[in-house]
């Protein structure tokens, strides 16, 4: 399919806008091809996650653009960043990586982005409209908008982020389109007692369930009875876009797009029928969960960060008492929501309580935590999923009232009645398969990026997210619960399915690229737009694509590992590679 191009676009490929602008539209350009897009199309607001500081890939990529006098072409968030600007000198951030965060953190407000500093825009001023055409970055913020707001944005990359609010255009492509919204797969609630849809702890179980059977398509989940609240959404989707690839699900009766489950499916019957049952909940639950034992350094609370509704619902419980001395007590959120809640006097009993609360970033993004912090304790899908990988520690997930009364013991207490009180349906789903997800997507093979490269085979038959779950200065894979956990893929051949979970990846890989630790080349079962933009931007700033080829599932699964493979420049395979 031919790209259609506008005057204003071909103006700005020119470099009649300058420099920047010229550099954004390539990059918008070559993934407009990738997604064979039939033209671009405008954007009227973003959030741009590529904030964080990762490397000096990362920080170079925005002193280009920002040195090369870049400003955004609409209104524009950002995410969280490296460091609590004012008080990162409390924990164990390096001198020196906070001043590259700090670097980083400036170029980006330099080209006129709003400095919002949350994974949580949606709580802000600039919170979207339903409809409203947008590009957001950030894996629970695109989840949101497109589930909880109806906005629409595809699930966008770091990098691709900027590019877009620079030039205000995006591909017209996936989510931005209706008829590419329509559910997927349906995901039934069966025998689920509203008493545990009321709680706040089956929000983050089922999104971790609802992420790893969906994967990259789109859930419906049918049979809620309650009316959930923002936050506990806010949890439902974060844990779904850690465990999977979900950037769009529907609720029957609940989310704006689907008043019906015809509408949610508008008018398609479900390509697969999956029954929720307690015990597939229970199983789920259990999984947030790495630590065993009672002991417990940290409890942290607060990714996606916290609102102002969250340290309302925290307040009562913390006053009039205090953490164990052995037990640090932390709270991650913006300015905004941590001075309103400052405001409504919130953090008076929580302060007195002996918690603290950070702001602008989270113990996923800034290396805050001293070494001594082993075993963590949070109510948050997101942290339960990411901490094992990313922080080498332990992590027990419970209920806002387990985290604080485990930090009044100094040990970890966890009331499971609730969970436990539904007899056992003694059923489980089946997760589906990797030629199930293709022929659920209709992909078929095709070069994503062009380029020679050889090596050994790493195979992985599930999907890996590079953030959390990728060392770019060893090239080791870091997710514990990946199969491919502590092998090295730096000079391999890589094939995973398709990437999952944060929008950090293609960061994480352009480190990678710069360090020498990345892959030789990178094989997936559909085009998958995290590798194909790092590979991109590899190229832009240091002449060193990453060769992207997608596979069909039949040649997918003849791959083994330890193999060896030999890609030529126009996507040809050859080696040991027929299982």
């Amino acid at each position: 399919m031919t790209l259609t191009l506008s005057d204003s676009d071909r103006a700005m490929l020119r470099g009649d806008r300058g420099p920047a602008a010229k550099m954004a539209m390539s990059i918008v350009v070559r993934m407009a091809e990738v997604f064979r897009a039939p033209e671009l199309m405008d954007i009227s607001a973003a959030h741009i996650d590529s904030t964080i500081y990762i490397g000096e890939a990362g920080l170079e990529f925005a002193e280009r653009l920002a040195g090369m006098g870049a400003r955004v072409a609409v209104p524009t968030t950002l995410n969280v960043s490296g460091l609590d600007e004012h008080h990162w000198q409390e924990w164990a951030v390096p001198a020196d990586w906070a001043r590259n965060a700090q670097r980083q953190m400036v170029a980006y407000q330099s080209m006129g982005a709003v400095p919002t500093w949350t994974c949580a825009p949606y709580q802000t001023e600039f919170k979207p409209a339903f409809g409203q055409q947008i590009c957001w970055g950030e894996s629970n913020a695109i989840a949101f908008a497109n589930s909880i707001i109806g906005a629409r944005t595809e699930r966008y990359p770091d990098l691709l982020d900027i590019c877009c609010a620079i030039t205000a255009r995006v591909p017209a492509y996936g989510l931005h389109l209706t008829e590419n919204r329509a559910g997927e797969i349906l995901l039934c609630l069966v025998d689920v007692p509203p008493a545990i849809q009321r709680d706040d702890t089956f929000y983050p179980v089922l999104g971790h369930l609802m992420g790893k059977l969906a994967q990259d398509r789109i859930p419906v989940v049918d049979g809620l009875t309650v009316q959930p609240t923002d936050d506990q959404l806010k949890a439902l989707g974060a844990t779904a876009a850690s465990s999977g690839t979900v950037a769009l699900f529907h609720i029957v009766g609940v989310t704006p797009e689907a008043p019906t489950r015809d509408a949610a499916f508008q008018g398609k019957p479900p390509a697969q029928t999956i029954d929720v049952t307690i015990d597939a909940l229970r199983a789920a639950l259990r999984e947030l969960t790495t630590a065993v034992g009672e002991q417990l350094d940290l409890v942290v609370l607060g990714s996606p960060h916290f609102s102002v509704a969250e340290f309302k619902q925290l307040a009562p419980l913390v006053a009039g008492r205090r953490t164990h001395p052995r037990v640090k007590f932390l709270v991650t959120s913006s300015r905004a929501m941590a001075l309103l809640a400052k405001q409504s006097g919130y953090l008076d009993a929580l302060e007195a309580f002996g918690g603290t609360v950070t702001v602008d970033t989270c113990i996923l993004a800034s290396p805050m935590l001293p070494p001594e912090i082993k075993t963590l304790m949070t109510n948050s899908g997101k942290y339960a999923y990411y901490a094992p990988g990313m922080l080498n520690t332990r992590v027990t997930f419970g209920s806002l009232v387990d985290c604080v009364e485990s930090a009044v013991e100094g040990r970890v207490v966890r009331d499971e009645s609730l969970w436990q009180s539904t007899p056992s349906s003694h059923s489980s789903p089946e997760f589906p398969t990797l030629k199930e997800l293709q022929e659920t997507q209709r992909k078929q093979r095709r070069v994503v990026i062009p380029g020679a490269a050889r090596g050994q085979a790493l195979v992985g038959r599930e999907p890996l997210s590079f953030w959390g779950g990728y060392d770019y200065h060893t090239g080791e894979i870091i997710d514990r619960r990946h199969p491919l956990s502590g092998r090295i893929a730096a000079g391999r051949i890589l094939a995973v399915p398709f990437t999952r979970g944060s929008s950090t990846t293609t960061a994480v890989l352009l480190e990678a690229v710069r360090a020498g630790t990345a892959p030789a080349a990178i094989l997936t079962t559909g085009v998958d737009s995290f590798f194909a933009l790092a590979s991109i931007v590899a190229d832009e700033m240091y002449a060193k694509p990453i060769p992207i080829i997608a596979l069909d599932a039949d040649d997918f699964a003849k791959l083994q590992t330890g193999k060896h493979l030999e890609i030529k420049a126009d996507g040809t395979i050859s080696g040991q590679w027929i299982a």
